[in-house]
């Protein structure tokens, strides 16, 4: 992943890193991360899912 740095980063500082349909990330992830306090990435995830632009 090119983007491992940037997980490990955002981990060590207490973010949450998912992929953007909340699933961990891995290999079979589309390669879109959400990374945010807890309450927020909850947040995003949900406007994610419905679709709301922003």
């Amino acid at each position: 992943m090119h983007f491992a740095a940037g997980i490990a980063l955002c981990r060590a500082v207490g973010c949450v890193v998912t992929g953007v349909d909340g699933a961990p990330v891995g290999p079979a992830c589309r390669g879109l991360v959400a990374a945010a306090d807890a309450g927020t990435h909850a947040l995003l995830l949900s406007l994610i899912r419905e679709g709301r632009p922003r």
